[in-house]
């Protein structure tokens, strides 16, 4: 498969017009400061890191603040590692209450927030990324001597890479990670954040400009590190698979949506930035285009999200107030097309979001039941209506057998055994709240179809 892909882009690229030449070797910055070589390093290993790191510089166009580090490390440490990453930026708690709060809206269970931040820490096999340290974490079997010799079929498939393209199918993975370093002495911070709308989008960017770069330097050596760009490239099908997790291909719903957008959309994005405007460009863009409601729609001006800061409603009267979220733009997409089967719905559901907040009350139970309030605004009445009906079709899709009663004031309320919906349209914001039976009911009189 690999060689095969390999042919066709050669192919393609023989076809078009002649490829700019490769990035110009950049030599050493005098004023950089060599990187310390610790005890019992693999010093094999840290030339090579070394060595790519400048290739790196060249075509990003950029320097490493120091020259990056890496050590061997087994793959449970990198595990340890990735979720250690994750819970820095929300920690335990704050995961499994949003978890509840996402399966009362219906995108995806109890545990999609986790298995969502820890992918994306984790991200590429075999090479893992401590932001903690700056440095890599590589496992015992990547980057080593075995690619110049083929035994097996794996082995010959990495040793046809190394002669197409004169790479080893490790070292476009290491650009990928090289570039997650350099992001985050550029950030000042971890690329990670604590909403979802703002982790989807910094991670898009992230992925996106890491790809960029790996496939660029996969091909420099053949002369078409531009030239492929020209075509409609998956980052999931080069190097079978290496540029994106393995875990992607194990997830499904909600979850596997949310992370194709961060792969696939972040890298179609970066590529057609970089392709009209060049690297000014794109960092251009990672600047001003922080929601996903600003990568999917490039063609409009940024807009700054209204926070959407509510009054508790009185069924959290004792409960507290245990996290906060973001959905946006594309989880609002996810949610409905997950849910309903219908992308144009779903397109039309999130179009003109203007903020959006998720809240989650709770006691102090074991059981953890609280109430879940979702408020979301809009630039145009219209937005608000599309939202408000789509909303309601993912829950006649939930509870086919639970009709929607109509409350005065036009609220509309979905009771089942374990909980009270509430959904309500105001001008140009939607509120939907999920609640607990133990904290809400219908008001008196009102008969609902549910016992």
């Amino acid at each position: 498969m690999t060689r095969v892909l390999l042919l066709v882009l050669l192919a393609i690229a023989q076809a078009s017009e002649p490829p700019a030449p490769a990035p110009p070797a950049v030599a050493p910055s005098q004023a950089a400061p060599e990187a310390l070589t610790l005890k019992g390093a693999d010093l094999q290993l840290l030339a090579t890191v070394r060595r790519i790191s400048k290739q790196v510089e060249a075509i990003r166009e950029q320097k490493f603040h120091r020259p990056p580090v890496a050590v061997r490390t087994p793959d449970h440490m990198r595990e340890v590692a990735a979720t250690i990453r994750a819970l820095n930026v929300l920690r335990r708690d704050r995961l499994d209450a949003r978890g509840r709060a996402w399966a009362d809206l219906g995108l995806g269970s109890p545990s999609s927030p986790e298995t969502l931040y820890i992918a994306l820490a984790a991200d590429l096999d075999g090479i893992g990324f401590d932001p903690q340290g700056n440095r890599l974490l590589v496992a015992p079997d990547r980057l080593t001597e075995d690619d110049f010799a083929a035994e097996t079929d794996e082995d010959d498939e990495r040793s046809t890479v190394l002669m197409e393209t004169g790479v080893r199918v490790d070292e476009p993975v290491l650009c990928h990670l090289l570039m997650h370093v350099r992001q985050r002495e550029r950030a000042g911070g971890d690329s990670l954040a604590e909403t979802t709308d703002a982790l989807l989008a910094r991670s898009a960017w992230n992925e996106g400009e890491a790809n960029l770069v790996a496939i660029r330097f996969l091909f420099a050596g053949m002369g078409l590190a531009d030239g492929v760009l020209e075509e409609s490239l998956d980052p999931a099908v080069v190097l079978n698979g290496e540029l994106v997790p393995t875990i992607y291909s194990q997830l499904s719903g909600s979850e596997r949506a949310l992370v194709s957008f961060v792969y696939d959309e972040g890298f179609a994005t970066a590529v057609d930035i970089f392709r009209s405007g060049g690297w000014e460009a794109l960092d251009k863009a990672i600047v001003e285009r922080p929601t996903t409601r600003d990568l999917i729609h490039r063609d409009r001006k940024p807009i700054v999200a209204d926070p959407c800061e509510v009054g508790a409603p009185p069924q959290v009267d004792g409960l507290t107030l245990v996290d906060q979220d973001t959905v946006g733009e594309q989880g609002i997409f996810v949610l409905v097309s997950v849910l309903t089967g219908k992308d144009n719905l779903a397109l039309l559901a999130g179009d003109g979001w203007a903020g959006d907040r998720l809240y989650r009350w709770e006691g102090d139970g074991p059981d953890k039941t609280g109430v879940t309030l979702w408020v979301s605004r809009w630039t145009e009445d219209q937005g608000a209506k599309d939202f408000d009906y789509a909303i309601m079709r993912t829950l006649e899709g939930r509870f086919p057998d639970r009709p929607p009663i109509t409350l005065e004031g036009g609220e509309r309320v979905i009771q089942t055994s374990t909980h009270l919906y509430r959904l309500t349209r105001d001008g140009r914001e939607v509120r939907f709240q999920v609640s607990a039976r133990e904290f809400d009911s219908l008001p008196t009189g009102v008969v609902s179809g549910a016992s």
